[in-house]
């Protein structure tokens, strides 16, 4: 197997510049150093020793390449998706304190060997951990970075968990064997691509899209871009793979130094002062994903985070409805932790204490483990409609544990405005399918109309959409005069849409062409996908139009210099494209 050496080199320098700390660990230098130790138990380094770039070639040594899932296609689940566990490995990574938040709620599973079992366990009762959710999984390990080689988790078209056992970009074997060890530990299918990764370097949205910096080019120098991109897809049923190059420029080249998928549409990224060596890199990634579509179909808002010192706030755990932050002391820390309150509303945000570094944290130490009986809802929100009402939520529901539904348990929450009662319209089903659909009630325009999908099925399993609940709730705006429900539906048509110049300043001349007669509505955004102007709404004939923006608002006031995303909707179709306006 063949292994990129330029991370090698990396590696090397680091130790070489005075990063000794993160290339020693306690007299282990390789994961044969295990057998001098009482239990066999080492604690390697996140970096790689000196005397492991010697043995690259024993990356991926015990590694079980399979064959991808045949049940396709297959869902990987994303970090804010409902788990029921955390992996862990003593001796810890973190502080007990932060095993007893998350015992709280889920299951700790801990990697241990059977002679450290009694220490691992006076540990957690001294440190107040419910030791009525701690399963002891008896293994070797090499060190306690499960979010770098732990378990990746899917669903296939049978509706069942599995896992996927990536090969860990490390000459550890022990660690290696953790994913098909734990797989087997929960009786599920294991699944071994011919993938050099690591945890650290992934990120997903739950529904196709997925994000790595270019080291996962790098450490699989053997392959194409494109065969990559097939693994991702036959593995993970990933159709969107953003790759971009790692704007902190650290030896360990990791996403979740940077960045962090918070929701479907919202991606945290950290933000540095102007004068900060990598301020260029890191704002080149921000308007990079600015112009990126989310799985919803609007461009993502971003979200970022002070890090002026380099603090790894973006190196968090999602977990349920809890967002575990490590802290440093900083003066910033406070600001950090509402910028996760602000993006992330009906979230307990938490700041975590530990030996943390810029390049790594919580999230390094720490891996979800997703619920093999998982019930799952999702939908595509609606943004803003100036379809006349009843307004139609649908929405996909499978009851993972296969115990059934609780049919009349199937409700679309809803209330005009943003307070005042919630009242619901229970769900239809969609024969032959998992999906489901009810109609929110006609409102007067202008109403802001706030919901969310709640379901429950015969194993106790209760779940929202999105996960918080109402205090998350999605919201669409009412904006239309009276029209006919046959008069909006139009036909199939093309869309094509550009603008004249862009950047603009002043004024933007949009150019767009229908495929045959429709109605039409033309609007803009801004960065954060809030609307800004309706430029077109009515019905058009076939054939090529010009609208003209002002660069104003909807009130009339002039917009501020940035990002901003025009979309032209027609005949049951949407174009988005991005638009620069300067001062």
């Amino acid at each position: 197997m063949r292994f990129s050496r330029m991370i090698p080199l990396i590696a090397t320098l680091a130790c070489l510049f005075g990063i000794a700390s993160l290339c020693s660990s306690a007299g282990a230098q390789t994961y044969k150093d295990a057998e001098r130790y009482p239990g066999k138990v080492i604690s390697l380094p996140h970096g790689l020793t000196p005397e492991e770039m010697l043995i690259l070639d024993e990356i991926g040594m015990r590694h079980r390449e399979t064959p991808a899932p045949s049940a396709q296609p297959v869902r990987n689940a994303a970090e804010f998706d409902r788990m029921t566990g955390v992996l862990v490995r003593y001796p810890l990574g973190i502080g007990t304190s932060i095993i007893a938040e998350m015992s709280e709620d889920v299951l700790i599973y801990c990697c241990v060997t059977q002679g450290n079992l009694s220490a691992a366990s006076s540990a957690f009762t001294s440190g107040g951990v419910n030791m009525g959710n701690v399963i002891w999984f008896l293994c070797s390990t090499d060190s306690y970075w499960t979010r770098d080689y732990g378990p990746w988790f899917i669903y296939d078209d049978n509706h069942e968990c599995a896992v996927v056992d990536v090969i860990y970009n490390r000459p550890r074997p022990n660690d290696d064997e953790i994913p098909t060890e734990f797989a087997d530990f929960l009786r599920m299918d294991a699944y071994g691509p011919d993938l050099i990764t690591a945890g650290g370097n992934w990120m997903c949205d739950g529904h196709g899209i997925a994000a790595s910096s270019d080291l996962i080019w790098d450490e699989n120098s053997g392959k194409t871009h494109a065969e990559i991109d097939q693994i991702v897809s036959d593995y993970l049923g990933i159709h969107t793979y953003h790759v971009v190059p790692d704007p902190n420029g650290t030896y360990i080249d990791h996403i979740d130094c940077w960045g962090k998928f918070l929701s479907v549409d919202k991606i945290l990224i950290r933000e540095v002062p102007q004068s900060h060596s990598q301020y260029d890199e890191i704002e080149d990634v921000v308007d990079y994903f600015a112009a990126q579509n989310c799985s919803y179909g609007w461009p993502y808002e971003i979200v970022r985070v002070y890090t002026p010192n380099n603090q790894p706030y973006t190196n968090s755990l999602i977990l349920n409805d809890k967002v575990l932050v490590p802290v440093t002391g900083s003066s910033w820390d406070d600001e950090a932790l509402a910028a996760y309150e602000a993006a992330m509303p009906g979230y307990e945000v938490i700041g975590c204490t530990g030996s943390w570094v810029s390049t790594d944290a919580l999230h390094c130490r720490t891996h979800g483990v997703a619920d093999p009986g998982l019930l799952y809802v999702w939908l595509k929100p609606l943004l803003q409609t100036d379809a006349p009402g009843p307004y139609r939520v649908g929405a996909e529901i499978i009851d993972h544990s296969q115990t059934g539904l609780v049919t009349d348990s199937l409700r679309v929450y809803w209330r005009a405005g943003e307070t005042g009662p919630w009242s619901y319209e229970v769900m239809t089903a969609i024969a032959g399918t998992d999906s489901f659909y009810a109609d929110i009630p006609s409102q007067p325009p202008q109403t802001t109309v706030q919901y969310y999908v709640f379901a429950a099925d015969n194993s106790g399993r209760a779940e929202t959409y999105p996960l918080v609940g109402a205090p998350g709730a999605f919201s669409f705006l009412v904006d239309t005069d009276p029209q006919s429900v046959e008069e909006w539906a139009g036909t199939e048509t093309i869309l094509m849409a550009r603008v004249d110049s862009n950047p603009v300043r002043g004024a933007a001349t949009i150019r767009f062409e229908l495929g045959v007669p429709s109605r039409a509505s033309l609007r803009v955004f801004d960065h954060q996908g809030r609307f800004v102007r309706r430029i077109v709404n009515g019905r058009l004939e076939a054939g090529g139009h010009r609208a003209r923006w002002d660069c104003t608002a909807q009130t009339g006031e002039q917009v501020a210099p940035g990002i901003y995303f025009y979309m032209l909707e027609a005949g049951g179709l949407a174009v988005t494209e991005r638009l620069v306006v300067l001062p």
